[in-house]
């Protein structure tokens, strides 16, 4: 009986550091996954915005009514909106309790007009034709691994997270 109980308490300490591993890791990306939802949410946020900077001369005019973006206003907001959902200061670098985990990058931004269309880009791997007046933006946001991801996936101490989106802006006529 006396070895039976030592094959039990072994078996359970093995258990239970396996549970710990699984969790540790479960943890690990679950926090990864909810950063990068949050960035998304953070760019569709401020892409929404610049795409809500209507020329609305252009798009009055009577002879020749248009939808125009203004680039200047659009990018403006762009950084504001982007800056105040990720809580970022004026440098794009994390206030405390930020998402993001060092220096957030905004690898691409761009307003498509009218006469751009079709607008086809690449970045990277990530490739997309755009067929509609609209703003396009890439950001990348830098991500601290835990301890255990570092070392159960080789990884250094930050990775990167990519987020991509396009937003036109909604108008009714």
């Amino acid at each position: 009986m006396r070895n039976q109980r030592g094959s039990v308490s072994i078996l359970s300490l093995f258990i239970i550091m396996v549970l710990l591993v699984l969790l540790a890791y479960v943890t690990d990306v679950a926090r990864l996954q909810a950063i990068k939802i949050h960035s998304r949410h953070s760019l569709n946020l401020a892409l929404r915005a610049a795409s809500a900077q209507i020329d609305l001369e252009a798009y009055n005019d009577a002879e020749n009514p248009r939808l125009e973006i203004k680039e200047d206003d659009a990018e403006a907001v762009f950084y504001q909106i982007l800056r105040e959902n990720l809580s970022l200061n004026t440098n794009n670098e994390p206030y405390a309790g930020s998402a993001a985990d060092g220096r957030v990058g905004v690898c691409y931004f761009r307003v498509i007009q009218e006469g751009d269309l079709p607008y086809s880009y690449s970045y990277g791997d990530y490739s997309e034709t755009i067929n509609r007046v609209s703003c396009t933006g890439i950001i990348k946001v830098p991500v601290r691994l835990s301890p255990f991801a570092r070392f159960s996936t080789g990884l250094p101490e930050y990775t990167y997270q990519y987020v991509h989106s396009t937003v036109g802006p909604e108008v009714k006529k």
